[in-house]
């Protein structure tokens, strides 16, 4: 889904990255020069008569390493990555039941969260032993952190009598000159801890993994994820809707449904492993997945259409619409996503589902490539529909249902100009819309309050030229 472009920015971040490390590699160096020269220049200036420059400097020289040495080691253990592995909370989800009723057949026998084509798996021992240090090390030192600076202190006077005996304010200088060094070394092995040493161990991981085959992943994610969709959608050539159930598994979710929620690296992955769940019927590790996918790709609208899909499969459709509004905010100009997003404010609550829905109508209905659009038409007289309905409940705002009913007749009679064959489901949907008498679906009613409008019978029940 992404191509090029997601190679591209991955491209863009690790040059970013190796121009940061080089930067703090230069900064470490500048400051171990720094220290050096602070060192060298109070040998210089201090030895007594009858000391030797060599040894000072041997000494300062000693505690700077383990000052260090002993930052480093503690850089280390905070820093230590965490590699997820198989039996994570994410990839759990991926052998749960199916949700909504699903039988337990959808679930494909495969889909489980060990690929099985790993022979190695990463040892935690090292990252278990760091948590519990870290732990440890924290809890003394806030609750003897005065006995601590004592402790320096006390070490710096004994190293400043015994090893540096008649240099002028040598206390002084070893305290800082050990803490300079530890504070260093923590913070250059903590970054690289968090840095290379990560790097190193994702692509250590990453020479066992096989990795999804592109073929695949791309017939995972081009196969739909809903079964079908409201029937207007199908009768008016709009392909979308609100899904009423999954689809069923392709031959692509076989292999894809093989590969554990851990084992997934791209965006596309995730994405095909999300949809290859939906499909399955396990849409809450479908929904986890193609969140994932879209922070690895955000700006990719694709994924995000899906996401409201599988939201929508849940019964959320109030995050459904929230997904949608963000993808139409990445794309305006996708009309795929304002009308699908158009559609599914209809059955948003009032009045934030009909406020949404005629902001979006309004647009579509004035847009040169949507002008000629039958069901945006549609949708825009439901909307001042449910408008009119909400305001007439009210019992309030008198102007504001006179203003709907005339935009709704309106969008009435431009569907029938652009549907004249009364006999095409479109019309058969309208008169739905506007008469109980006639079949349909009963959630079909937003027209309903001008069923005694001679207007509106007239308009719908037209044969246009």
């Amino acid at each position: 889904m992404q191509g090029g472009k997601e190679r591209t920015v991955t491209h863009d971040g690790a040059r970013e990255l190796g121009s940061n490390l080089s930067w703090t590699d230069r900064a470490a160096g500048a400051t171990v020069v720094a220290l050096i020269v602070v060192i060298a220049g109070y040998v210089w200036g201090g030895t007594p008569a009858s000391g030797s420059m060599a040894a000072g400097a041997s000494v300062l020289g000693g505690i700077a390493l383990a000052g260090a040495l002993l930052g480093g080691l503690a850089g280390f253990l905070f820093g230590i990555p965490r590699l997820l592995t198989g039996d994570g909370q994410l990839a759990s989800l991926a052998t749960r039941r199916p949700t909504d009723g699903a039988s337990p057949a959808a679930t494909p026998p495969n889909a489980s969260p060990v690929g099985g084509f790993r022979p190695l798996q990463g040892n935690s021992n090292l990252e278990e032993i760091s948590d519990w240090v870290t732990k440890i090390l924290v809890g003394l030192g806030l609750v003897h952190a005065g006995q601590v600076a004592d402790t320096a202190k006390g070490a710096a006077a004994y190293v400043a009598e015994k090893a540096l005996s008649g240099y002028p304010g040598a206390e002084l200088v070893v305290l800082p000159v050990g803490l300079a060094a530890f504070l260093l070394g923590f913070l250059f092995l903590y970054l690289q801890a968090r840095t290379r040493i990560t790097l190193t161990l994702f692509m250590t991981e990453g020479i066992q993994r096989a990795g999804l085959p592109a073929e695949t992943v791309a017939a995972a994610n081009d196969a739909g994820i809903a079964a079908e969709a409201r029937a207007v959608g199908f009768a008016a050539g709009a392909r979308i809707g609100t899904p009423l159930g999954a689809a069923a598994p392709v031959a692509a979710d076989a292999v894809v449904l093989g590969y554990g929620f851990g084992d997934l690296v791209s965006a596309d992955e995730f994405a095909a492993w999300g949809a290859a769940q939906a499909r399955a019927r396990n849409h809450e590790a479908a929904e986890t997945a193609l969140r994932r996918a879209n922070a690895l790709a955000p700006d990719d609208v694709r994924i995000l259409r899906r996401l409201a899909e599988v939201r929508m499969l849940r019964g959320d459709l109030r995050g459904a619409s929230e997904t949608l509004a963000e993808a139409r905010a990445k794309a305006p100009d996708d009309l795929r996503v304002r009308r699908q997003e158009l559609l599914l404010s209809l059955y948003l609550p009032a009045p934030d589902g009909f406020t949404r829905a005629r902001v979006l109508a309004d647009a579509l209905a004035t847009d040169s490539r949507t002008d000629q659009d039958v069901m945006v038409h549609l949708w825009r007289a439901c909307a001042y529909g449910q408008m009119h309905r909400w305001f007439s409940e009210q019992g309030s705002g008198a102007d504001e249902m006179r203003a709907a009913r005339d935009v709704a007749l309106s969008s009435v009679r431009r569907v029938v100009m652009l549907a004249p064959d009364p006999a095409t489901p479109i019309r058969g949907l309208l008169g739905t819309l506007l008469d109980p008498d006639i079949p349909g679906d009963p959630a079909d009613n937003d027209l309903r309050d001008f069923v005694q409008d001679p207007e509106f019978q007239s308009a719908i029940r037209r044969v246009h030229p």
